[in-house]
């Protein structure tokens, strides 16, 4: 699959330790995960931060295709209104419980 985290209220907000765990645990089950932000600056300064391998960061800006093919299977996201973004399905931040909430939500274990 492929999933896209967001950086601002997501990866650095109150539930960022979870959902930067469930990155790096789909990352190391194969899954290509992808830092999103408004800004590419944040995207990319939390990739390097956090010295993240094999991720790439990106700018929302760039996924506002309608081309369906190429959307995220996931995109975790503090902000509801951002549901035009490429992505098939989203998670929203207030919605998470847990890192296995998130593995359950998206049908991994």
């Amino acid at each position: 699959m492929k999933i896209a985290f967001d950086v601002k209220g997501t990866l650095d907000g109150p539930k960022g330790h979870i959902i930067l765990s469930v990155l790096l645990h789909l990352q190391k089950m194969g899954h290509e995960c992808i830092v999103w932000s408004n800004s590419y600056g944040y995207a990319r300064d939390f990739v390097e931060k956090h010295e993240l391998k094999d991720v790439r960061a990106e700018s929302k800006g760039d996924k506002w295709n309608t081309d369906e093919k190429n959307f995220y299977d996931f995109a975790i996201e503090d902000d509801k209104s951002q549901t035009y973004l490429a992505a098939k399905q989203f998670i929203f931040v207030n919605e998470i419980e847990t890192a296995g909430w998130i593995l359950k939500k998206m049908g991994l274990k």
